[in-house]
């Protein structure tokens, strides 16, 4: 399998050196791994490359801008560009989409590679997340070609990992997890500023979180939910990325094996699942979706189909607690 990600490594480090401009896309409504992975291949194409046209794409976060802003672009500045995507799973969730078939594209992900939507896929689900990767792709060229890794690089990739193992609370936290977190902290970055600027939110949200816990309900035993409508999320003055911000927040409840956000986006409901052991990938499969065994997410038609997915989480997790005898 090493062999495998080195032909890759190689493929990948290959197309880099022969393109003059790179454009480097996330996916959708990003999170900090999808910042921290975008953003430390920017840093770790420009040093060591520093006469490539390199350029950031996506809608800002307004709780992850303060890490850098991207630039707006148009379809002409695709001619002859490189396209690389970082932590995005299927081609419908990458953000912005202006390239066209001309132009070569380069999947780096940790997802489950149900969608190979590149010209080369470099997906490893043995990760904590897309940042790790990156370190290891870039502890390999390192190795080999001697490239550099700079300080704000570092600490992209740090704040990657810590947002998608949750403070190395989650089960993907692994023993190389935390050993490239160790290596990374090395670097000349403020590890506490950084962690105290991701848990700063707006007083809207932070009055939205104790919405949260006034109106979850319970489901059945061990499944939980919420349903976040639009008039919810004007009321509270919170878009929906703000509000999948607060999906955790519920992982503490006794008794709970898995739950959802359901959020209202107008002509679909997005659902964000979580989970505390059953397997429920599969599930957000079935419902347009995907993601990690533990953390997925899915789309319904309307309110009526989210009684579905709930029923069929229902059954998964009575599956998981029969099966692991758990009363």
């Amino acid at each position: 399998m090493l062999e495998t990600y080195e032909n890759l490594y190689e493929e990948i480090f290959r197309k880099i050196k022969e393109s003059k401009k790179i454009i480097i896309h996330r996916h959708e409504r990003p999170d900090p791994d999808a910042y921290g992975s975008q953003g430390a291949m920017y840093q770790l194409i420009k040093i060591n490359f520093p006469e490539k046209k390199v350029i950031t794409v996506g809608k800002d976060s307004p709780s992850l801008c303060f890490l850098f802003e991207n630039s707006e672009v148009v379809e002409d500045d695709y001619k002859d560009a490189l396209v690389i995507i970082t932590d995005t799973a299927n081609f419908p969730r990458i953000d912005g989409k202006l390239f066209t078939k001309n132009n070569f594209l380069i999947k780096i992900d940790h997802h489950p590679p149900l969608d190979n939507y590149g010209d080369i896929n470099l997906v490893n689900t043995e990760v904590s997340s897309c940042s790790e990767l990156i370190y290891n792709f870039y502890t390999y060229l390192n190795k080999k070609y001697d490239i550099k890794l700079n300080d704000e690089a570092a600490k992209l990739l740090y704040l990657g990992i810590v947002g998608d193992t949750g403070r190395f609370l989650f089960p993907n936290t692994s023993n190389e997890t935390l050993r490239v977190a160790s290596e990374l902290i090395k670097y000349d970055f403020n590890m506490s500023e950084l962690l105290d600027k991701m848990e700063i939110i707006s007083e809207n949200l932070m009055r939205f979180r104790a919405f949260i816990f006034e109106k979850y309900d319970v489901y059945q035993d061990g499944v939980a939910y919420l349903k976040i409508t639009k008039e919810d999320m004007d009321k509270y003055g919170v878009d929906p990325g703000e509000v999948s911000t607060g999906v955790n927040l519920l992982r503490s409840l006794e008794g709970l094996y898995a739950w959802c956000f359901a959020i209202d986006e107008g002509n679909k409901v997005r659902v964000r699942i979580r989970s505390k052991g059953p397997v429920i990938n599969t599930l957000a499969e079935k419902y347009a979706g995907g993601g990690h065994p533990l953390a997925s997410g899915a789309t319904v038609k309307n309110w009526e189909e989210l009684d579905d997915l709930l029923d069929d989480m229902a059954r998964l997790v009575g599956e998981y607690l029969r099966e692991n005898s758990i009363k």
